[in-house]
């Protein structure tokens, strides 16, 4: 392993033009991931985590109305400089994504089998019988029972979490350095969430992949990302490993998030915790701290200047006012 990161991502901004103005969807987000390693990227729905990602791998790209702007380099590559053909193999063969709703991200007309064998057949070569086989395969890998019936029928014909399994194996089947995971339990009932989360960190470890997780929840990021990245109105607002994230917290809005997390220790029917107030209108951002209007720390200057990303050793928080350290 060598010490530069597998993906570096430089000052990433995405902007929709819109009737109201230009929503700044994603802007100024830098960070790093190692090879092996898994990354957090939480906040709460609207915050521009997905937007972030999708912007990563062109599935957000500059045309008429949008700005899409940054450096991303992955395997000392810049992504942005890449032909499209160039960039299309490094996304079937290099990055593979699990996109929330398998429904959506599944082809409805098309043989489970055949949607597997796709990205073999195109990147690795492989003829059909040949995919067909490793089709298979990796349908039992991912853990669906009768993998030969399975690969013969369509989506629709196969339950929530099987069809997440199904996104996962398309995923995993060119074996990518890195695994983009967007949201992959969404409308899955508690005990698949589990069995999902689970199948996704033991492929990861299996292959040597790197990871990014993204999540709403911090406590799915506490047991399954190394680093957590916390977002709020398209910045990072903190950033650190998950054990010094959960011990401690630099970022108001962090704790937050933390707090509203439900705990066992709670007795029954306990009401959770939650953030007041809501996320600002990025149509119109003001020149403060996004955070400020739900923060109880908020100062008069926290409503002026906008708190850059401040780095103390590897805790990275954006706060005129940060917790202090072991609060």
């Amino acid at each position: 392993m060598t010490n530069k990161p597998l993906l570096s991502v430089r000052d990433a901004r995405v902007g929709f033009t819109t009737v109201r103005g230009v929503v700044r969807a994603v802007d100024g987000v830098s960070f790093e991931l190692a090879e092996g390693r898994t990354l957090g990227i939480v906040g709460e729905s609207g915050s521009g985590k997905s937007v972030l990602v999708r912007s990563l791998i062109g599935l957000v790209s500059a045309t008429t109305g949008v700005e899409v702007e940054g450096q991303v380099v992955f395997e000392g590559r810049d992504l942005r400089k890449l032909s499209p053909a160039d960039f299309r193999r490094v996304l079937g063969s290099e990055i593979g994504i699990v996109f929330q709703d398998p429904m959506t991200s599944l082809n409805p007309v098309t043989k489970i089998g055949r949607q597997i064998g796709e990205g073999l057949r195109l990147n690795r070569g492989l003829d059909r019988a040949a995919a067909d086989r490793r089709a298979v395969e990796l349908l039992s890998e991912v853990g669906i029972p009768e993998p030969e019936r399975r690969a013969r029928q369509y989506p629709h014909e196969l339950s929530g979490g099987m069809r997440q399994r199904v996104a996962i194996a398309i995923a995993i089947a060119c074996a990518p350095k890195l695994l983009i995971a967007d949201e992959p339990t969404t409308a899955l009932d508690v005990t698949v969430q589990r069995q999902i989360l689970d199948l996704l960190q033991r492929e990861q470890r299996q292959r040597g992949m790197a990871m990014i997780l993204i999540t709403h929840d911090l406590g799915v990021a506490a047991s399954r990302a190394d680093d957590i990245m916390v977002m709020y109105a398209g910045r990072a607002v903190e950033a650190a490993s998950t054990r010094e994230i959960f011990r401690t917290p630099r970022m108001p809005y962090t704790e937050a998030l933390l707090r509203s997390l439900p705990r066992l220790s709670d007795r029954t029917h306990t009401r959770l915790t939650a953030i007041p107030g809501r996320p600002p209108d990025l149509a119109r951002r003001t020149g403060g701290c996004a955070f400020a209007p739900r923060c109880s720390y908020r100062t008069e200057r926290c409503d002026a200047e906008q708190p850059m990303l401040t780095r103390e050793g590897g805790h990275g928080f954006s706060c005129f006012h940060p917790l202090a350290n072991g609060a």
